[in-house]
Parts: structure tokens; C-alpha cells; sequence
């Protein structure tokens, strides 16, 4: 069973489009523990944001991957999110909030062993996520805040 967690280190935040047919989108913040080998994901809540995806592995399900991945449909979902967390980072949407030192912590929702390291990650863990500098999570939501009162 997952649990809460704190660290501190690089973070990644960046708007995400998680449903085209809805247009509903969120905040999500990727960083690493473990020296690299564990992949953490969050949703950065926003206060009026109906359309948040909740459980991550969930939203993973529901994008179809269709094979580029091995294992169980946990450990294809765990992929699918360490894919997301790491291509954040070298492709960047317009908007991206990269800190290279701030702490952060995550109320776990699941994580999963991968069966291989995938994008340089063996585990991956995701759930909702915060870090400790106000203005930064003022910051960070305020990358979908707008879109919302355009919906």
C-alpha cells in the first residue's frame, strides 16, 4: 500500500490536456527519488477544477496504449506515466514550471514495480502533490485557472 512521502529535489510542473473529448486538463508535477530510479507524479489540486483525473494509473488506462509496453495493465499504466513525468522534461509545453531544488511531498495514491526499467525508472509512484513554496503553488495552478473559466 502506497504512502505519503517527502523529498526534495528537481521538480517539473506542467498543464496537461487528460481528456480530449472534454477538453479537460490539469496541473501535474513529476520528480525523481531513489537516485533517478523511482518516477513520482502528481496532480497539483486546483481549487474549482471539477475535471482533475484523480487516480493517475486511471487515467493512464483510459489513453489506449496499444503494446509499446510490457507487464500487467498496472505496470503498462506505470510506464505510460513515467513517460509522461520524463517527457516533460524534454519536451516541454509552453507554461512549464521546472525547479531544480524545492521540497515537495505526495499523498500516494499507488505505485507499482515496473518489470523493467523503463525511461529510467524501475518503480512508479503518483498520487496528489504539493510543494512547501506558496507562491510556487500559486504559481503552478494558475497554468489551468484560466482555462477553467474558459470551459
Amino acid at each position: 500500500m502506497a504512502k505519503d512521502m517527502t523529498g526534495a529535489g528537481r521538480v517539473t510542473i506542467f498543464p496537461f490536456l487528460h481528456d480530449w473529448e472534454t477538453g479537460s486538463r490539469c496541473v501535474l508535477a513529476y520528480t525523481t527519488t531513489d537516485g533517478g530510479l523511482t518516477a513520482v507524479l502528481g496532480v497539483i489540486p486546483v481549487e474549482g477544477n471539477v475535471h482533475e483525473p484523480g487516480d493517475l494509473f486511471a487515467m493512464a488506462g483510459r489513453h489506449h496504449f496499444i503494446g509499446e509496453w510490457k507487464g500487467s495493465h498496472e505496470q503498462r499504466c506505470g510506464c505510460w506515466l513515467a513517460c509522461t513525468g520524463s517527457g516533460s522534461r524534454t519536451v516541454r509545453k509552453a507554461g512549464t514550471i521546472d525547479v531544480p531544488d524545492v521540497k515537495w511531498s505526495v499523498d500516494m495514491a499507488r505505485a507499482v514495480d515496473l518489470d523493467s526499467a523503463y525511461y529510467g525508472h524501475q518503480r512508479v509512484l503518483a498520487g496528489r502533490f504539493a510543494v512547501d513554496d506558496v507562491e510556487l503553488m500559486e504559481r503552478a495552478r494558475a497554468l489551468v485557472s484560466g482555462a477553467l473559466v474558459a470551459a
